[in-house]
């Protein structure tokens, strides 16, 4: 990645901040708790965090090893500035999270999109992730698509 960005590293209770500072700009709308303080401090290190050289966020990655299914990564959300875009950060993103998750006994790695966003649901394609439109997956009227695919990410 030739983009002066540093390599990417865990998710520290301190990110929180400075991912909470930029998150509604990139995603253009209201985060709510889809951006829980929770992620930074506890399951922090699951996580994945990509900076400037100058220390400015890049793009974010909250996600975890599922315990009730503990061969399964799951991505709750990733972000990357919209100026990167294109430029391999949401990849290096993923592809980090999932060879941190491997060390951890994990095959498989399970994110969601909503139908209506199709930035998302191209860029998981093109990882080759694949799975279902699932009704009413969050609650009524909330549909998601299930992406799935084994571990590694190439």
């Amino acid at each position: 990645m030739d983009l002066q960005l540093v390599e990417p590293r865990p998710l520290v209770a301190a990110d929180f901040v400075a991912a909470r500072a930029v998150a509604e700009a990139w995603f253009g709308h209201p985060v709510g708790l889809t951006l829980h303080r929770l992620f930074f401090d506890q399951l922090g290190p699951g996580g994945v965090w990509i900076a400037r050289a100058d220390g400015s966020p890049a793009g974010f990655l909250l996600g975890m090893v599922s315990l009730s299914e503990p061969d399964l990564a799951y991505v709750h959300l990733h972000a990357v500035d919209p100026t990167l875009r294109g430029q391999g950060v949401g990849a290096t993103l993923y592809r980090w999270f999932g060879e941190q998750a491997m060390a951890k006994g994990c095959t498989r790695i399970r994110a969601l999109a909503a139908p209506q966003r199709e930035g998302s649901i191209a860029f998981h394609r093109a990882l080759a992730f694949d799975g279902p439109l699932v009704a009413d997956y969050l609650g009524a009227g909330e549909d998601r698509i299930v992406f799935e695919r084994s571990l590694p990410i190439l």
